[in-house]
């Protein structure tokens, strides 16, 4: 019989996986060698570093993760030995880019100002960019991206990014090659940057130097940063954590919609691998607000707070991260049920043309 061993914050991976064979969860942050004893497929989340060292003489002839990237995978060791792998790509980006909307509306609350008056510079416009730009151009916002991959209408240079009111990092974590991103955010970056100026992290946590932003904010306080990756990710930096205006414990795309879908990624490129029929689809729990009325007398952006608050506040998720930051895996663990906007449906009035398009924009499915 196969054995599959999972990380256990893997959802429904039970269900999905055990027609190939017995299904064993753990703690993909504790796993060793020692617990792979007989084990043919491995999966696993950002959390498992997966070389030769944790791989060496097992019998592993499968490794998925239910991620968008795979910086925490050693893809010259898998091809070396033969081991197939398998990733998610985009499973949980529309998630990310819902919680960089939802971060934006607080602050712009918290801070009076209009984000309609701001300018966005996007770092790195792949899965998650991508849905970030189209949801805040959705808002009127202008915005600009860089990314040397993919030199699009918005493309512009790093420095001319610098200048922006708000920057938003959706990079993969790349020490070598034509574009390093590790440190990307260091002493030059952070000196380059307006004294009032919006920085927000959702890719991993070592794009910033941390130490080199902790330093920066006791100089410059006026600068807002929200951080949901970390560099010693559980153990975080208790002083950034105080420093930084909202902080969560890496969960900005722990939707449950794209939590699942990288279970479904997952199955199908192993149903792919062992040559089996699909036969398993998810079955999710209905969303906690499932949908909203809106009268042609409500304000357009008083309304858009209103749904992205409904499906996702951030506020939630910082609150409890600095009531209880030496729990940082539990808080992951226990990640309440969140879904995505398109679980939710706006009525609108006909008179409400506009906003519906914004809606519409952001994701909801408006009526």
């Amino acid at each position: 019989m196969e054995i599959i061993l999972a990380d256990e914050n893997i959802p429904l991976v039970q269900e999905a996986f055990s027609s190939f064979g017995k299904v064993n969860t753990v703690n993909g942050r504790n796993l060793t060698n020692a617990d792979l004893t007989d084990v043919t497929t491995l999966l696993v989340r950002s959390v498992t570093k997966i070389n030769a060292k944790l791989l060496a003489n097992s019998s592993v002839s499968f490794v998925g993760t239910a991620t968008i990237g795979f910086d925490h995978i050693d893809l010259d060791y898998l091809t070396e030995n033969n081991i197939a792998f398998a990733c998610a790509p985009g499973s949980n980006a529309t998630a990310a880019a819902e919680y960089v909307i939802s971060a934006l509306l607080v602050l712009a609350e918290r801070q009076n100002f209009q984000l309609k008056e701001k300018t966005v510079g996007i770092i790195g416009c792949g899965n998650v960019g991508s849905r970030v730009l189209k949801k805040l151009e959705a808002l009127g916002i202008q915005c600009l991206v860089h990314d040397p991959l993919l030199q699009n209408a918005n493309y512009v240079d790093l420095e001319t990014i610098l200048t922006a009111d708000i920057i938003t990092l959706h990079v993969p974590l790349e020490k070598d090659g034509d574009y390093p991103t590790y440190h990307l955010v260091n002493n030059d970056f952070l000196a380059e940057l307006n004294d009032d100026v919006i920085l927000i992290n959702t890719s991993r946590g070592t794009v910033i130097d941390e130490s080199a932003l902790s330093l920066t904010l006791l100089a410059r306080p006026n600068i807002t940063v929200v951080l949901d990756v970390w560099k010693n990710e559980p153990n975080i930096n208790k002083l950034l954590l105080q420093q930084v205006t909202l902080a969560t414990p890496h969960i900005a795309g722990y939707s449950l919609d794209g939590k699942v879908r990288g279970t479904e990624m997952l199955y199908a490129k192993i149903c792919e691998h062992f040559q089996q029929e699909k036969n398993w689809q998810p079955q999710l729990p209905p969303p906690p607000v499932t949908q909203l009325s809106f009268s042609n007398t409500i304000d357009d952006d008083v309304a858009i707070n209103i749904a992205v608050m409904a499906c996702y506040d951030i506020r939630k998720d910082d609150a409890v991260l600095r009531q209880m930051s030496s729990s940082f895996d539990k808080l992951r663990k226990n990640y309440p049920l969140r879904r995505e906007f398109n679980q939710l449906t706006i009525q609108l009035p006909p008179e409400k043309s506009t906003l519906a398009k914004r809606m519409q924009g952001l994701g909801f499915k408006v009526v």
